[in-house]
């Protein structure tokens, strides 16, 4: 992983709601989350900005989604986290 990367991941997950976005979807699992499921575990908030928090995790490579019927399920990555951590902990054992 870049450092560029590395920084993108820590930057999405450095917002309180993204943050609790992405511990829910890596608490669900493979079977992931609907944007319905993901707004009555977080209390109201507008589609439109759980859609701004969903895109900046995915282009952080924190999340997938996948159409299913009509539904679009949302799944952590949680591996590019782990890759990102990973980063940290090399360049710490360096010094």
């Amino acid at each position: 992983m870049k450092a560029e990367e590395a920084a993108a991941v820590f930057n999405a997950l450095g917002q309180k709601s993204r943050l609790k976005i992405f511990k829910l979807m890596t608490k669900a699992g493979v079977q992931g989350l609907t944007p319905t499921q993901i707004i009555e575990s977080l209390g109201e908030m507008p589609r439109n900005t759980l859609s701004f928090h969903l895109n900046a995790l995915a282009q952080a490579g924190l999340c997938v989604s996948e159409r299913a019927g009509r539904q679009i399920i949302y799944k952590a990555k949680d591996k590019t986290l782990k890759k990102a951590v990973k980063f940290l902990q090399k360049d710490a054992e360096a010094e």
